[in-house]
């Protein structure tokens, strides 16, 4: 089994689902684009749940999030190290990517794929624990978690603006922006 082959069919899938939205991906969608059997896509994922979940958790998660050590890091690195990740994610292979749509993607997911919201809540466990040790440590004022951790998630999970479409560098500025205004607000 190659991986190069497989990281080659969890970026096509990626890719895909942002473009077309993730009702919309047809097994037979990635086969044309990688111009590869439905055999050789079943060779290393079962299906196409499958085949999301892991081409989701990779682009999501994996490629940002692995090696943190949630249990020293403090809420401004955390903050810091998200803030990367937007910067990483709006561009794959020269590509530029729709942080509207990627955040869209990872709403229907959320809502479509159980085992995809599953693995979500055991990752949002890990910066509640972030959230709660930077209270007890006093880097930040004592706000409720869930708030805090909930207006995180407003700010790097946003899907839409009620005015024009904005363009992709407005909206990776605007996210890194609150980002560092929310961390000032909250901190001692």
């Amino acid at each position: 089994m190659s991986s190069g082959t497989k990281e080659k069919i969890l970026k096509t899938t990626f890719l895909l689902l942002l473009e077309k939205g993730y009702d919309k991906v047809l097994v037979s969608d990635i086969q044309n684009e990688l111009g590869i059997s439905r055999g050789l896509l079943y060779r290393y994922f079962r299906g196409k749940d499958e085949l999301v979940f892991h081409a989701c958790k990779e682009y999501f998660y994996d490629r940002y999030f692995t090696g943190v050590d949630y249990d020293k890091m403090s809420l401004k690195d955390f903050f810091a190290h998200a803030a990367d990740a937007v910067m990483k994610i709006t561009t794959m292979d020269g590509r530029d990517i729709d942080m509207l749509k990627y955040n869209t993607l990872y709403s229907a997911l959320i809502q479509g794929q159980p085992k995809f919201k599953d693995f979500v809540l055991l990752e949002f466990d890990k910066a509640r624990k972030v959230i709660r040790n930077a209270i007890k440590r006093g880097e930040i004022k004592k706000l409720p978690e869930n708030f805090v951790g909930a207006t995180l998630l407003a700010i790097l999970g946003r899907t839409s603006y009620i005015t024009s479409t904005p363009s992709r560098e407005y909206v990776r500025s605007r996210i890194l922006s609150d980002i560092r205004q929310f961390y000032d607000l909250i901190k001692k």
